[in-house]
């Protein structure tokens, strides 16, 4: 029986967009490159916060101005990170329903892992047995290494586990760990980017995601 609930985080719980631009768009600015839109923004996550700054500014950076350019950012990020941010509608009547039901429910997400943390405490207090970001050692989606660091954590099995999220990368992390993917539609991808990576369901809005299971 499948009682695991693994969830990404921006684009599928929460919607992190307009603070994410404003805080890329900050650094841009101070480091005088071109500003990006929501959209564009949007078409460069999933992968992480450095590759978000290396995608937003647009050109061949060495580790350290790359570094420097992700501090920038993320000194404002952290300051920023709930101005604007909020869960997708119906998110919480969905979460609790299925912690009254007994699942174990975790966050695996690329974002740092203290504010992936400090998110997740503060949006959805008492709700998760577990959230994990990018660590110290730099493992990140796709390695199938975070969704096993998360099921030992919370005593359960690849078996009992679906894994729900809205990016190419979360299909190829539960493809590569062996756990059946719930995709969804209301993050930061379309159907034309997920479908063709054939996740085992697609779901258009959250409350779907009870008929799957």
């Amino acid at each position: 029986m499948k009682n695991t609930l693994l969830f990404d985080l921006d684009g599928t719980l929460l919607d992190t967009l307009k603070d994410l631009t404003i805080s890329v768009n900050y650094m841009l600015k101070h480091y005088d490159r071109p500003l990006k839109d929501e959209k564009e923004i949007r078409s460069f996550l999933g992968n992480g916060a450095f590759k978000l700054i290396e995608l937003a500014v647009g050109e061949p950076l060495n580790e350290e101005a790359l570094k420097e350019r992700f501090n920038f950012y993320d000194a404002h990020y952290q300051t920023h990170s709930l101005d604007n941010t909020k869960p997708y509608p119906d998110i919480l009547k969905l979460l609790d329903i299925f912690k009254s039901k007994g699942y174990k429910m975790a966050v695996i997400s690329n974002k740092q892992d203290a504010i992936v943390k400090d998110l997740v405490q503060k949006i959805f207090p008492d709700t998760f047995l577990a959230a994990v970001g990018v660590g110290k050692d730099g493992v990140k989606k796709p390695d199938p290494r975070m969704i096993e660091k998360v099921l030992k954590e919370i005593k359960a099995t690849k078996e009992e586990a679906y894994l729900i999220g809205d990016s190419e990368v979360d299909i190829q992390t539960g493809q590569n760990a062996d756990v059946e993917v719930i995709a969804c539609l209301w993050g930061f991808r379309d159907m034309k980017d997920i479908a063709p990576l054939k996740p085992n369901f697609i779901v258009g809005k959250p409350m779907d995601i009870i008929k799957v299971i």
